[in-house]
């Protein structure tokens, strides 16, 4: 059965699925390949730095996924699209908790980073929520 013009998503969307899963392997991918120094200029223990370096790629792989599917013209699942949401607002959660546990340890440019991968990550499931879940089904 043909999809309706309707059913198809926009550029917007397709954009910010591909930008999502860019910036996860991005990070996820430096912290994993300059850890020590990382760990030493933002005040993290080596083993947080770690995890986060995981934690990015892990999801990277999962939100790159859906974007590879949109990208060949399938309608994403709606609990797919909320599973990435709601990811997406877990880890805004725990960089809050960061913040909070880590503040006399971390460097400014420590927490810094952390504070913007929170706003960055929430801005990212509020535009996940207005311009890709819409296309779900």
């Amino acid at each position: 059965m043909a999809q309706s013009t309707a059913d198809l998503m926009d550029g917007r969307a397709r954009a910010t699925l591909w930008i999502d899963s860019g910036a996860a392997c991005v990070v996820g991918a430096t912290f994993l390949l300059f850890r020590e120094p990382l760990a030493a200029l933002l005040g993290f223990p080596s083993a947080l730095v770690l995890l986060i370096g995981v934690a990015n790629l892990t999801y990277a792989s999962y939100s790159g996924s859906l974007a590879l599917l949109a990208a060949r013209g399938s309608t994403l699942p709606r609990r797919a699209v909320d599973l990435l949401i709601g990811a997406n607002l877990t880890w805004v959660a725990v960089c809050l908790a960061l913040l909070v546990l880590t503040w006399r340890e971390a460097s400014v440019l420590g927490l810094a980073q952390v504070a913007l991968e929170a706003l960055f990550v929430g801005a990212l499931a509020l535009r996940e929520r207005r311009l890709v879940r819409p296309f779900t089904r």
